[in-house]
């Protein structure tokens, strides 16, 4: 295998494979992932999201169960064939694209984004500030983002279960394995997947995810002309805010509406 099509077999077997040998548990967290998305951005129900990196399209799914209008994005070609054909088992609306994170071409055409489970930090910090800066462009005015990120600073709490060891999946076995660098603030993440009954033995090519603070996501969220609203601990219910021991940061920021157009918006109707 090439590297493409090894990256693309790890995908599929920890974004598809994995979520359905664990499946009550992952639907389970979906469901409350979406109430929470629901909740704490008081949605409606008309907007159209974009969801990034959205891998099998759990959130994608849940969401076009629920009336949104959702574009998922992946860059995963087989990952993506299980999120069509799991939307077209249940008639579901919702579409799902091919795409590079790095180089998205919606232009104002999103009500939310959503960047889910640390999906932001896998580049250069470079490209990741223009990563973030694609997602504000996809932004309708008034459209807001949402990133769920590792906290940095509660890496320790957050690797206790699952720094080092094997899981199951399917009739084999994974062994993960996860260290952190501080002098770049990267976490390296390494798979060894293992099934005897298959003459299975494959490594993965490794993962590095940059992991920034608050302060970092909010001067690149700013940078991108998005406006941080409010910052949360955790992205399930009930909605608390971020603090001193939460694992994951999860920042909401928006694409403030023109001046012009707001003061369009306020203006009374005319007699």
């Amino acid at each position: 295998m090439d590297e493409e099509a090894l990256r693309n077999w790890w995908e599929e077997l920890l974004q598809v494979h994995e979520f359905s040998h664990y499946r009550a548990y992952a639907e389970d967290l979906t469901r409350r992932e979406v109430d929470f998305l629901v909740a704490a951005l008081s949605l409606r129900g008309s907007e159209t999201i974009l969801d990034l990196a959205c891998g099998g399209g759990r959130h994608s799914l849940e969401l076009a169960r629920r009336g949104f209008t959702v574009v998922g994005l992946d860059a995963a070609a087989p990952v993506l064939a299980h999120a069509r054909a799991a939307a077209a088992a249940e008639d579901l609306s919702v579409s799902f694209v091919q795409g590079d994170m790095r180089a998205l071409s919606f232009d104002a055409r999103f009500d939310l984004v959503l960047v889910m489970n640390s999906s932001i930090g896998f580049f250069d910090d470079a490209t990741n500030a223009a990563v973030i800066a694609g997602c504000a462009r996809a932004l309708a005015p008034g459209g807001r983002l949402l990133l769920q990120c590792i906290n940095p600073y509660q890496l320790e709490a957050y690797l206790r279960d699952f720094r080092n060891g094997w899981y199951r999946i399917g009739t084999g076995y994974v062994l993960r394995e996860a260290a952190f660098t501080p002098q770049s603030a990267t976490l390296q993440i390494a798979y060894r997947y293992l099934d005897p009954a298959q003459g299975l033995d494959v490594t993965h090519p490794g993962d590095q995810i940059r992991l920034y603070g608050f302060p970092e996501l909010a001067a690149m969220l700013k940078a991108a002309g998005l406006r941080p609203v409010s910052a949360f601990g955790d992205a399930v219910l009930p909605p608390a805010p971020l603090g001193e021991s939460s694992q994951w940061q999860v920042l909401v920021a928006t694409r403030d509406r023109p001046e012009s157009l707001r003061d369009q918006e306020q203006a009374p109707d005319a007699d």
